[in-house]
C-alpha cells in the first residue's frame, strides 16, 4: 500500500458498482477487512494500478478523497486503503 499522504482534493478512483435502480440510485464502494480487523475502503492513484489488482473489468468512479472519506464515513468506516496490492486488498 503506498504511504503517500492524500489530501482531500486529490481525485482518485474508487473501486465501485452500481447499487440498486430506482429513486435514489446509490453507487455500492468496494470494501475489503485488514488483517487488524477493520473494513477499509479502497482508492488507487491510477487506472493502472486499479486494473493490476482488480483486474480490467473492475467498475469504478472518480472522486475527490475527502468526498469519499465523507462517504465513507458515513457507513462507520474510516480507514482508506490507497495502491493496496492484490493480497492488501483481498486481506
Amino acid at each position: 500500500m503506498s504511504a503517500e499522504p492524500l489530501d482531500d482534493n486529490r481525485v482518485v478512483l474508487a473501486p465501485a458498482r452500481p447499487g440498486p435502480e430506482g429513486p435514489g440510485a446509490q453507487v455500492l464502494f468496494e470494501t475489503r477487512r485488514t488483517a487488524q480487523g477493520y473494513i477499509c475502503g479502497l482508492v488507487f492513484t491510477s487506472a493502472e494500478r486499479l486494473v493490476s489488482c482488480l483486474g480490467p473489468d473492475q467498475p469504478w468512479v472518480a472522486l475527490p478523497v475527502g468526498a469519499l472519506r465523507e462517504l465513507l464515513g458515513e457507513a462507520g468506516i474510516t480507514v482508506i486503503a490507497v495502491d493496496p496490492t492484490t493480497r492488501e486488498a483481498a486481506a
